[in-house]
């Protein structure tokens, strides 16, 4: 199938899917978006990837999902998601540097016995690793390693800045080093752009991008002349999607593709976390649900549909031509997170689904959620970090 994004029509991938529990899915077309501005001719992005950042630290506990290779058990959970991502007939993988399981990806990928060539893999640079010049062209060769590939399809940078706290770790770039009268978070910025660029040039990445990046941060970007990301991977679900309007609408005037991470919110880290974990919960401000899969308007519609809730979230973003990246090792999920591309939900659903209340951030850049306006300026009085009203708003259960 195509569907038209702006005045060009939507590349398809066909996928041939293997089922891993013996019978077959049915072959299927992923729609996919055409890459622009810092991105080789032709590249498409498939609709839908597979996340690969979690948030657990039990690799027996079911939620929330864990995927870190340093926790016994854990490894082998992103090793098996991937495999099974890809015998389903998944074929786009959301990886970073900071996830700490490229190593795990790969073994996934690896045992998967597809083609490199027909795997898009996605990786990041930051935020817990140094940005700048030296340092992000470092740090590829870092992920190539792990990833034991020769280029990724995109790079992104993760973060507008890097770590989320102090201490800050060290760069070698003068205009990232915190501890330097040098430093200028700007410059930095574009001082890591400009490597960006160099590794798209020297076919590293077939496209560069960025993540969690606001208007002006693209704007700088388009201030010092240079080229414009391909992709701006941001939060995007129930409670952030009008919130994000204007940010859509800026990447779209500029041939950005806008792509939403956590489409379904977290739900694992909202509905299990284990009472003795450090873990925090995650919470969106009242009158908003913890999960948006438990809002009681989605679940209502999805039967209504007959799919499932994080279909319905899914087909609504897919409408919206924003791809998306939910993360699971559930292959049941999978599949449906697969099966999205030909629910039609009515206009009234679609502004039903945009409608719900949003958390409209104060967004620091030192971390991906957000903090309402009216706490993160009541704690800053206090002299508490953005990350100190992240804790204090959703606390540990």
């Amino acid at each position: 199938c195509t569907r038209r994004w702006g005045s060009k029509m939507l590349a398809s991938f066909v996928l041939l899917a293997i089922g891993v529990f013996g019978a077959s899915v049915a072959l299927e077309t992923m729609p996919g978006f055409p890459l622009h501005n810092a991105a080789v001719s032709g590249l498409v992005y498939p609709a839908v990837g597979l996340g690969t950042g979690g948030y657990g630290l039990d690799a027996k506990r079911v939620y929330p999902e864990c995927w870190v290779e340093a926790i016994p058990g854990c490894g082998e959970h992103t090793t098996n998601a991937t495999l099974t991502w890809l015998k389903l007939g998944g074929r786009r993988i959301d990886s970073a540097n900071s996830y700490e399981n490229q190593g795990a990806v790969r073994a996934g990928i690896q045992a998967s016995g597809v083609p490199r060539a027909e795997i898009f893999i996605t990786s990041k640079v930051g935020p817990s690793n140094t940005l700048g010049y030296a340092d992000t062209i470092a740090q590829m060769a870092d992920i190539k390693r792990q990833l034991g590939v020769d280029y990724v399809d995109l790079l992104l940078v993760h973060w507008p800045t890097y770590d989320h706290g102090a201490p800050y770790p060290q760069s070698s770039d003068p205009l990232c080093n915190h501890s330097s009268s040098t430093f200028n978070e700007r410059l930095c910025r574009i001082s890591t752009w400009r490597a960006m660029l160099t590794l798209f040039q020297q076919g590293a990445a077939r496209a560069v991008g960025v993540a969690n990046y606001n208007i002006t941060h693209l704007q700088e970007i388009i201030d010092a002349g240079l080229t414009l990301p391909a992709v701006n991977q941001c939060p995007f679900h129930l409670h952030r999607s009008s919130a994000q309007q204007a940010l859509v609408d800026f990447c779209a005037k500029h041939n950005i593709l806008f792509n939403s991470y956590s489409p379904l919110g977290i739900p694992d880290l909202s509905v299990d976390a284990p009472k003795s974990s450090s873990l925090l919960l995650h919470q969106f401000p009242a009158p908003m649900t913890a999960s948006t899969l438990d809002e009681p308007v989605v679940r209502a519609m999805a039967t209504r549909y007959g799919i499932s809730p994080a279909q319905l979230l899914l087909a609504w973003i897919y409408r919206q031509n924003i791809p998306s990246n939910p993360r699971t090792y559930n292959a049941a999920h999978m599949r449906e997170n697969m099966n999205i591309f030909n629910i039609t939900l009515t206009a009234s659903d679609m502004t039903t689904l945009s409608s719900f209340p949003q958390d409209y951030c104060d967004l620091p850049d030192n971390w991906y959620e957000c903090v309402p306006r009216s706490t993160a300026a009541a704690l800053r009085a206090r002299g508490l970090s953005p990350w100190d009203a992240l804790k204090k708003l959703e606390g540990p259960r």
